[in-house]
């Protein structure tokens, strides 16, 4: 039986009124802390969008933005994704979980690359699962210090 080592990476979940500026204002707050961002992902839903980041260090991301005011999203839905390196395409991905019974609930790409190859963040509905299931089909799940290495 393999032993997998939990590999969640907190990602930092921003509502912003949707209007011209609004995502400036966030980016400009982490630049001035020198906060790096691994991955992005923005969500239109009416009159507000919501921003997913893999940032280098979440916990401050979380921190700065939330001293500056931001409307954070805090549930275990809006941070912990699990990311991955897929080397056979995204479809080995999506059948490997599909006929395991778990559920993409959103993915995105970042800017992290390996060997010529994307990481690609996912949320899906059993994170533990998923992992063990992708560890088991020889999927790299990366860590947020691998992100790092790969992102220089």
């Amino acid at each position: 039986m393999n032993l997998v080592r939990k590999m969640t990476i907190k990602q930092v979940s921003v509502f912003l009124d949707n209007k011209p500026g609004s995502l400036s204002e966030v980016m400009d707050q982490l630049d001035k802390n020198k906060i790096r961002i691994f991955a992005l992902s923005i969500a239109d839903a009416g009159e507000f969008g919501l921003v997913r980041m893999i940032t280098e260090d979440p916990n401050k991301a979380t921190r700065v933005l939330e001293d500056a005011g931001f409307n954070l999203a805090k549930s275990k839905k809006n941070i912990e994704v699990t990311v991955i390196l897929p080397q056979d395409g995204i479809s080995k991905i999506t059948k490997i979980l599909g006929d395991s019974g778990l559920n993409i609930e959103y993915a995105y790409s970042s800017a992290a690359h390996m060997n010529g190859k994307f990481a690609l963040v996912l949320r899906v509905n059993d994170l533990s699962k998923a992992e063990k299931t992708l560890d088991e089909n020889n999927v790299a799940i990366l860590s947020l210090d691998e992100i790092k290495q790969f992102s220089q």
